[in-house]
């Protein structure tokens, strides 16, 4: 159990993306874009809690953290889309999961620069 600690956050917040996508949504958003937006933002701090806990857990090489955060992300985010399926007045979206992937690469991209920053800030 100590050991799936650093998954706390991301499996929180996924748990929060759950049981958001689990209410019938009407919204009269005025861009369709904004959906998208919404799913990048909320899978890039997604992506980001991933990373945080794929870095600290995994004693594997680079590519392979990288790649577990990515498929973890686009997983959660296929998920969710099926899990909507079953929701009166939600409906899946492909174009919702390449949002929630994007997402989730930004947010693993911008767990690598604050890190690296911070090795950098405090050497080797």
């Amino acid at each position: 159990m100590k050991k799936a600690l650093p998954f706390l956050p991301a499996a929180l917040f996924y748990g929060l993306i759950f049981f958001l996508s689990s209410r019938p949504l009407r919204l009269d958003i005025p861009l369709a874009q904004m959906d998208k937006l919404a799913h990048g933002a909320a899978y890039a701090l997604l992506g980001f809690l991933l990373a945080v806990g794929f870095f600290r857990l995994l004693r594997a090489p680079l590519k392979i953290k990288l790649i577990s955060v990515v498929l973890a992300g686009a997983g959660l985010g296929i998920l969710d889309e099926i899990h909507q399926i079953f929701v009166p007045g939600r409906t899946p979206d492909l174009l919702d999961i390449a949002a929630d992937l994007a997402g989730a690469v930004l947010g693993l991209l911008l767990f690598r620069w604050v890190f690296q920053k911070k090795r950098r800030e405090n050497g080797p």
